[in-house]
Protein backbone atom coordinates (compact mmCIF):
# COMPACT_ATOMS: atom_id res chain seq x y z
CA UNK A 1 0.00 0.00 0.00
CA UNK A 2 1.54 3.37 -0.78
CA UNK A 3 1.15 6.65 1.16
CA UNK A 4 1.17 9.86 0.16
CA UNK A 5 3.29 12.30 2.37
CA UNK A 6 -0.12 14.33 4.06
CA UNK A 7 -1.82 10.79 4.36
CA UNK A 8 1.11 9.62 6.19
CA UNK A 9 1.23 12.91 8.30
CA UNK A 10 -2.31 12.83 9.32
CA UNK A 11 -2.16 9.11 10.46
CA UNK A 12 0.99 10.04 12.63
CA UNK A 13 -0.79 13.31 14.02
CA UNK A 14 -3.64 10.88 15.03
CA UNK A 15 -1.59 8.51 16.56
CA UNK A 16 1.41 9.66 18.00
CA UNK A 17 1.01 12.19 21.35
CA UNK A 18 1.44 16.10 20.95
CA UNK A 19 4.04 17.01 23.19
CA UNK A 20 3.43 20.57 24.63
CA UNK A 21 5.78 22.92 26.83
CA UNK A 22 5.97 21.89 30.50
CA UNK A 23 7.33 24.86 31.43
CA UNK A 24 7.49 28.60 30.81
CA UNK A 25 9.09 31.44 32.47
CA UNK A 26 10.47 34.95 31.81
CA UNK A 27 11.61 37.21 34.46
CA UNK A 28 8.87 39.29 32.95
CA UNK A 29 5.87 36.52 33.48
CA UNK A 30 5.62 34.51 35.36
CA UNK A 31 6.22 30.55 34.85
CA UNK A 32 3.31 27.84 34.55
CA UNK A 33 2.27 24.75 33.62
CA UNK A 34 -0.41 24.53 31.60
CA UNK A 35 -3.72 22.12 32.81
CA UNK A 36 -3.09 19.97 29.70
CA UNK A 37 0.19 18.97 31.07
CA UNK A 38 2.03 17.47 34.18
CA UNK A 39 3.42 19.17 37.15
CA UNK A 40 7.36 19.72 36.29
CA UNK A 41 9.41 16.67 37.71
CA UNK A 42 12.67 17.10 39.68
CA UNK A 43 14.83 17.43 36.69
CA UNK A 44 13.02 19.65 34.35
CA UNK A 45 12.91 22.04 37.90
CA UNK A 46 16.43 22.01 38.62
CA UNK A 47 16.65 22.77 35.38
CA UNK A 48 14.33 25.94 34.83
CA UNK A 49 16.23 26.93 38.27
CA UNK A 50 19.55 27.04 36.69
CA UNK A 51 18.75 28.68 33.12
CA UNK A 52 16.74 31.54 34.95
CA UNK A 53 19.95 32.11 37.33
CA UNK A 54 22.18 31.91 34.25
CA UNK A 55 20.88 34.06 31.97
CA UNK A 56 19.74 37.63 31.95
CA UNK A 57 16.82 39.34 33.59
CA UNK A 58 14.90 39.41 30.04
CA UNK A 59 15.75 36.05 29.24
CA UNK A 60 12.31 34.07 28.15
CA UNK A 61 12.76 30.34 28.85
CA UNK A 62 10.71 27.61 27.59
CA UNK A 63 11.23 23.55 28.37
CA UNK A 64 9.76 20.85 26.97
CA UNK A 65 9.77 17.56 28.07
CA UNK A 66 10.12 14.90 25.23
CA UNK A 67 10.51 11.83 27.19
CA UNK A 68 7.76 9.90 26.28
CA UNK A 69 8.34 9.90 22.10
CA UNK A 70 11.71 8.08 23.23
CA UNK A 71 10.33 5.37 25.94
CA UNK A 72 10.39 2.87 23.09
CA UNK A 73 14.37 3.11 22.43
CA UNK A 74 16.15 -0.26 23.64
CA UNK A 75 17.80 2.02 26.29
CA UNK A 76 14.88 3.35 27.78
CA UNK A 77 13.02 0.39 28.10
CA UNK A 78 16.38 -1.33 29.78
CA UNK A 79 16.08 1.38 32.49
CA UNK A 80 12.39 0.69 32.91
CA UNK A 81 11.57 3.71 31.42
CA UNK A 82 13.99 5.53 33.72
CA UNK A 83 11.80 8.75 35.71
CA UNK A 84 10.25 10.15 32.46
CA UNK A 85 12.54 12.69 32.46
CA UNK A 86 15.25 11.49 29.83
CA UNK A 87 14.85 14.02 27.17
CA UNK A 88 13.76 17.82 27.25
CA UNK A 89 13.67 20.08 24.70
CA UNK A 90 15.13 23.67 25.64
CA UNK A 91 13.83 27.36 23.64
CA UNK A 92 15.63 30.26 25.33
CA UNK A 93 15.94 33.82 24.16
CA UNK A 94 18.61 35.77 25.60
CA UNK A 95 20.65 39.04 25.01
CA UNK A 96 23.59 37.02 27.20
CA UNK A 97 24.22 34.72 23.83
CA UNK A 98 25.18 37.62 22.17
CA UNK A 99 28.67 37.71 19.99
CA UNK A 100 28.55 33.73 20.87
CA UNK A 101 28.78 31.06 18.36
CA UNK A 102 25.75 28.50 18.78
CA UNK A 103 28.20 25.51 19.18
CA UNK A 104 29.60 28.04 22.52
CA UNK A 105 26.34 28.29 23.33
CA UNK A 106 25.36 24.51 23.45
CA UNK A 107 28.55 23.77 25.53
CA UNK A 108 27.66 26.71 27.96
CA UNK A 109 23.87 25.36 28.66
CA UNK A 110 25.30 21.15 28.16
CA UNK A 111 27.74 22.30 31.22
CA UNK A 112 25.36 24.23 33.26
CA UNK A 113 23.26 20.93 33.23
CA UNK A 114 26.16 18.36 34.11
CA UNK A 115 24.89 17.16 37.31
CA UNK A 116 21.03 16.41 35.55
CA UNK A 117 22.62 14.30 32.89
CA UNK A 118 24.71 12.72 35.71
CA UNK A 119 20.94 11.82 37.45
CA UNK A 120 19.33 10.75 34.27
CA UNK A 121 19.47 13.09 31.58
CA UNK A 122 19.65 11.49 28.47
CA UNK A 123 19.09 14.09 25.99
CA UNK A 124 19.14 18.04 25.50
CA UNK A 125 17.51 19.71 22.33
CA UNK A 126 18.52 23.29 22.55
CA UNK A 127 17.16 26.10 20.32
CA UNK A 128 19.56 29.32 21.79
CA UNK A 129 18.79 33.01 20.19
CA UNK A 130 19.42 36.63 20.81
CA UNK A 131 16.12 38.81 21.13
CA UNK A 132 17.69 40.06 17.63
CA UNK A 133 18.04 36.77 16.17
CA UNK A 134 14.42 35.96 17.67
CA UNK A 135 12.95 39.31 15.55
CA UNK A 136 14.63 38.59 12.66
CA UNK A 137 12.82 35.29 12.20
CA UNK A 138 9.59 36.26 13.07
CA UNK A 139 10.04 38.88 10.28
CA UNK A 140 11.52 36.48 8.09
CA UNK A 141 8.60 34.14 8.48
CA UNK A 142 6.64 37.18 8.64
CA UNK A 143 7.71 38.42 5.05
CA UNK A 144 7.50 34.82 4.25
CA UNK A 145 3.81 34.30 4.13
Amino acid sequence: MAFTRSSLTSLLSRSLPRSQPLATSSRLARPFCSSMTRAAGPIESAMMKKLQEALTEEANVKIRNDSSKHAHHAAMVAQGGSSGETHFFIDAISASFSGQAQLARHRRINALMREEFDAGLHALSLRLKTPEEDQREKERMKSAQ
